[in-house]
Formats: C-alpha cells, structure tokens, sequence
C-alpha cells in the first residue's frame, strides 16, 4: 500500500500549503484557482468518458445508478458527514467543509489511475502509477483548498479507504498475471468511461454551471462493470 501512503500524504501536503497560501488570497482569485480545476477536470472527465465501448452500458450504469443514489441519498449523507467533522476547524472556515469534502473525494477517488495504480500496487508492489496520480492530486489539493476550503484534508481519508480496499483485494482476490490484461476487458473500460461521466457531471457543479448533487452518481460505478458483463454475456 505505499502508493496508497504517498498518494494521503501529496494530498495533505498540498492541502496545507493551499490553507497558508488561501488566507493571503482574494476571494477573485482563489474562484479563479476553482474555475482553473474545473476546467481540467472537465477535460479529463471528457476524455475517460469517450473511451467508452457501449454507450447503452455506460446510460444504464448512470440512470440506474443516480436514482439508487437519490434514494439512498449519498450525496447528503457525504455532506452530513463533513458537518460532524466542522468541529476540528475553526468557526469561521466550518461553511466550507461539505463542499471541499464532497468534490476533493470526488476527484482523488475517480478515475482509471486510482483503480490501474490500486491494482498494480496490490499485485506487483509497482506503486508509480499511484506516483504520478500523487503528484497531480497534491497539486490539485492547493487550488481545492484555496478555493473550497479545508474540507479538503478529510478527502486523505477517502482515498485511503478507497485505494487501499483495492490494493488489498487485488493482493488477495484478483489472480497473479491478470493485472495486465484488466486494462482492455469490458468492464473496467466501462466502469473508466461512467467515471468520466461522473467527472463531468462534478466539473459542471465546480464552474457553477448547476449545482448537480454528484455523490449520488456514485452507485454507477459499481453497476457500470456489472452491466457490462451482463451485456458480454448476453449477446455472447
């Protein structure tokens, strides 16, 4: 799990150097810095999303799963869980938490670098690509705190839990060899595409497009693969 270790590490790290540079920012400018994400994670978002190999997987995946996390209201429950964790900042800077919390998650959690990265670590102890994913993360870490606030510190826990569940069950689930060929089977291609969906979907609510509720899109995550290979299945 070093990768996993590192990667914490790059985003509390750069969560830190957003908090001492965000109180000498203006507010101009720190929206400045959020827009600036939003637009990269837009791009990155468009470019999983394309990758997909079945549009109607990747369209069940989302409708089914944002109206499982409607109605298990993820995205509110996120928000919850940020608010009981204010008390640990203070006053003047609890407003804030939920929102960095919720898209900081969001963003380390998503995408084919934290799954490829996870696996690989498990499998090979091979932790570069999570490296790299580190570095971007930490970056990004400084603007999210300049311009959502310290919410964004919580967001380390997140990525261990997530990362680290992965690590852990490729060392123990996923067969030694198979790691290389996880990349171009169809479930992983989907579950990178609907999470390309969802980076879209977190970018429109960073530009302040609209206020979407993205945790709820989570739920399609998980379904993406399954219904992927329910769909090899059935027209195999």
């Amino acid at each position: 799990m070093l990768g996993t270790w590192i990667n914490v590490g790059a985003v509390l790290a750069g969560s830190l150097v957003g908090l001492a540079a965000g109180k000498r920012v203006p507010e101009a400018i720190t929206r400045s810095v959020t827009v600036g994400v939003g637009l990269v994670t837009l791009v990155l978002g468009t470019q999983l999303a394309i990758g997909t190999e079945n549009a109607l997987v990747l369209l069940m995946a989302l409708l089914v799963g944002g109206a499982l996390g409607t109605w298990l209201k993820i995205e509110d429950r996120l928000a919850a869980l940020g608010e009981k964790t204010s008390r640990w900042f203070p006053a003047s800077m609890r407003g804030t938490i939920p929102q960095g919390f919720v898209a900081a998650t969001l963003l380390f959690c998503v995408g084919p670098m934290a799954v490829l990265g996870a696996i690989r670590d498990g499998l090979y102890g091979d932790w570069r690509i999570l490296g790299l994913k580190s570095v971007m993360d930490g970056i990004s870490s400084i603007g999210f705190v300049a311009g959502l606030g310290p919410g964004v510190f919580l967001s380390a826990a997140s990525v261990l839990v997530y990362q680290g569940t992965l690590t852990l069950a490729a060392r123990w689930l996923v067969a030694p060899g198979s790691g290389e060929v996880l990349a171009t089977t169809p479930a992983l291609v989907e579950f990178n595409a609907t999470g390309g969906a969802v980076l879209i979907a977190l970018s429109i609510k960073l530009l302040g497009i609209r206020d979407l509720k993205v945790g709820n899109l989570l739920p399609a995550l998980a379904l993406a693969p399954a219904f992927a290979a329910l769909y090899v299945w059935i027209a195999g």
